[in-house]
């Protein structure tokens, strides 16, 4: 609901709308807990029988998410940024004439501390296509909807009928 609220804003303000994703999000976030793991010692065989003391987050752990989202708040905070109190995804910077919204969705964030992956033309955001025209933003899933029907119409649908594709119809009834 906040990314539909919010690309209206921006449409009603005639606001421009960008879009970024950071690349390796987890591996930035710090962990505060404790967490051994045995190395990898197909790609470092020295490393045998050692244990290695991990100090940011590793993709798959289960804290990983956390890890970031807590490491992202302090970032926003720090810059002053203010969460929505309907909703913690949404963050607003405010300062004179100057409003910056931020919406965020697991490692899509603005951050100068981290490797972006930068678009001026948001064309697609979390499955969604989005278009901007003057006055209006539209808003449709149609390619996350072909991709489902496909991947499901290859593996469930099977065209064993006894009748032909196309019904024939006959006037002598």
């Amino acid at each position: 609901m906040s990314l539909r609220l919010l690309l209206a804003t921006t449409c009603l303000q005639h606001l421009k709308v960008c879009s970024f994703d950071v690349s390796g999000a987890y591996l930035y976030s710090p962990v505060e807990e404790t967490v051994l793991m045995e190395p990898p010692t197909h790609f470092f065989p020295s490393l045998k029988g050692n244990v290695l003391h991990l100090q940011k987050a590793l993709y798959g752990m289960k804290q990983a998410g956390s890890c970031w989202w807590l490491h992202l708040l302090g970032i926003l905070e720090r810059l002053g940024f203010t969460s929505c109190e309907v909703n913690m995804s949404l963050y607003v910077f405010w300062k004179n004439e100057t409003i910056i919204a931020i919406w965020i969705h697991v490692d899509e964030a603005l951050c100068s501390n981290f490797e972006i992956k930068w678009s001026e033309n948001m064309k697609r955001i979390v499955g969604l296509e989005c278009g901007f025209g003057e006055g209006e933003v539209t808003i449709s899933q149609t390619r996350l909807t072909n991709d489902i029907l496909g991947a499901y119409h290859r593996r469930i649908i099977k065209h064993d009928s006894p009748l032909p594709p196309i019904p024939t119809t006959t006037s002598n009834v």
